[in-house]
């Protein structure tokens, strides 16, 4: 399946992919959404890859819950940030949960189906797919985006990074649209706004893959 052979690349590839990623700065590579960040609460960030978006988010006071299928980015991740697997910082319970801000959760878990996180019974305020959406096929992405919806607090955004262009290793890649997560967005009663109407360059110098940012936000009942 392509899902496996892009979890093994980055497991296989971690150190060096890992440092590649934490050499752009977060406010470099996010500064077109940064702008929309809300106030600190529960954070999402699916596909966390080297850690170096949840540790941004858990720096500005968030509690992060970093989903990563591929074990070997995991545990480097993991490693750099002395993050508590167990995660007894945060308890959780159907009604109510009380946590330690600042800090990060780590989750062997991917899309559709989000498992690990659903178990958590926990809404949140901020959700990141950075780098994520072209990994999924287009017949997996309409239940994806359900499932991220129902993740959502009322007025909780949910932040898509697209990357368009060609892949040049073993990973698989699929196209992308602001167009189709548009449509998919009115499906699920979100709100949309493309922050890159025009595409922007590749931060770690590729000069045929660019960039473009989607801001989706769950309408209060």
């Amino acid at each position: 399946m392509s899902t496996d052979r892009n979890i093994t690349f980055y497991s296989e590839h971690a150190t060096r992919l890992a440092a590649q990623y934490d050499d752009v700065a977060v406010t470099d590579v996010h500064k077109d959404w940064l702008l929309h960040l809300p106030e600190p609460g529960m954070a999402l960030d699916v596909g966390a890859g080297s850690g170096r978006d949840a540790r941004f988010l858990a720096s500005k006071g968030f509690s992060v819950v970093a989903v990563e299928p591929a074990n070997g980015i995991r545990e480097v991740a993991q490693a750099y940030s002395g993050a508590d697997t167990e995660y007894t910082e945060i308890q959780y319970s159907n009604t109510q949960h009380t946590q330690t801000q600042g800090s990060i959760h780590w989750l062997d878990d991917s899309l559709p189906e989000l498992k690990q996180v659903f178990a958590l019974q926990v809404k949140f305020d901020l959700i990141l797919l950075s780098a994520v959406w072209m990994h999924i096929p287009a017949s997996q992405r309409e239940r994806a985006l359900r499932k991220l919806s129902s993740l959502l607090k009322p007025s909780g955004r949910l932040i898509i990074s697209l990357r368009h262009g060609a892949c040049h290793d073993e990973r698989v890649m699929h196209d992308v649209s602001a167009d189709e997560l548009a449509q998919l967005a009115r499906q699920f009663g979100l709100s949309y706004r493309l922050l890159t109407p025009e595409a922007q360059s590749d931060r770690l110098g590729r000069d045929d893959v660019t960039w473009q940012t989607v801001m989706l936000v769950k309408q209060s009942q």
